[in-house]
């Protein structure tokens, strides 16, 4: 089995995906957005969530993570939001770079899988006794997964939490390149859900994504941070495909989190065609995404010389080992002034 010995590979893939979407937005003549404080809620995420969850996690790193602390900081924060931001701008550029449908051959799958589709309608109206049709479980699940996933693998073991990272920041860079190569908006434009809520809210971002259509370069200028969340994009399935990755890494190395991401992630399949925000071949490509993306993470981190038990890898962190050589010249310099 191969491995790829790189020296900070979440550097580099940030950078070139970072390098990929200014590129685009030369070409294109877009603006490069950063988010607004409101620019998530018309999918139920206020803007504080986020910020509360890195405060949590990195609560987590200083108790499981003293070694590599500068590295999550330095490194990993910094990185997965630059690719965070890179991947919704070029989501909601998408319609100008490709911008051929392809509902109505995805809508002829569904059609002809059928009973799939009606038994998702069914067991998630069946599930509202215990998760109410009307409420963002849908979303609160997936972020659930993602930030216990993080502080989990953070307190027990920095090699598979560098892992995990290094997958889901692969994950998100393709899934971004992923919506372009075969686009489609989702099969609400042919059938409601069962979730009110998220028909108005479909219905508000299908509004978003013809005015970006009409308005082009201009419209993106002036609404692209507002709106930059509000992308439309079903193929893939990256909530899908993202808690399938979660549960991956928790059956490999945190099997007691299995018991309740097995359920969550069943919840998220079922509740993604019965609201329905994606068609059924939607989900076993965000599926596939999520294993190319582990796999890759796996060999741009091997695990050299530490047991897989050893909380501390034989990885160097250059970041703190060189905190930690200016903290023993400090405590030499201390003792001399002594």
């Amino acid at each position: 089995m191969s491995r790829i010995r790189c020296s900070l590979p979440e550097v580099w893939f940030t950078a070139a995906f970072l390098a990929l979407t200014l590129v685009t937005a030369e070409i294109l003549g877009f603006r490069f957005h950063l988010p607004r404080g409101n620019s998530g809620a018309l999918v139920g995420i206020h803007y504080l969530y986020p910020l509360i969850g890195i405060a949590i996690w990195g609560l987590f790193a200083c108790i499981g993570q003293r070694r590599q602390l500068a590295r999550t900081f330095l490194v990993a924060l910094p990185c997965y939001a630059i690719v965070l931001i890179c991947h919704f701008n070029l989501k909601l550029w998408a319609p100008h770079i490709n911008p051929v449908l392809w509902d109505g051959f995805y809508w002829q799958i569904d059609n002809a899988l059928r009973p799939l589709v009606d038994g998702c309608f069914a067991l998630r109206k069946a599930m509202a006794v215990i998760v109410p049709l009307n409420s963002n479980f849908y979303m609160i699940a997936f972020i659930a997964m993602f930030y216990l996933s993080f502080c989990f693998h953070a307190v027990r073991d920095p090699h598979n939490f560098r892992t995990l990272f290094l997958a889901a920041l692969i994950f998100q860079g393709i899934g971004g390149l992923a919506y372009l190569a075969m686009p489609a908006l989702g099969p609400f434009i042919y059938e409601h859900g069962v979730d009110a809520k998220q028909m108005m809210t479909q219905h508000s971002m299908l509004n978003i994504y013809h005015a970006n259509l009409r308005g082009g370069a201009d419209w993106i200028a002036t609404n692209g941070a507002n709106d930059l969340t509000a992308g439309l994009a079903a193929m893939p399935s990256l909530h899908t495909g993202g808690s399938f990755l979660f549960l991956l890494f928790a059956w490999r190395h945190a099997r007691v989190l299995t018991a309740l991401y097995v359920p969550l992630f069943g919840f998220i399949v079922i509740t993604a065609a019965a609201t329905p925000w994606h068609y059924l071949i939607d989900l076993p490509i965000g599926l596939a995404l999520a294993l190319c993306s582990a796999w890759s993470a796996e060999r741009l981190n091997p695990r050299v010389g530490a047991s897989p038990e050893s909380p501390i890898t034989a990885d160097p962190d250059p970041v703190a080992a060189f905190l930690a050589r200016l903290r023993l010249k400090a405590n030499i310099l201390t003792q001399k002034i002594a």
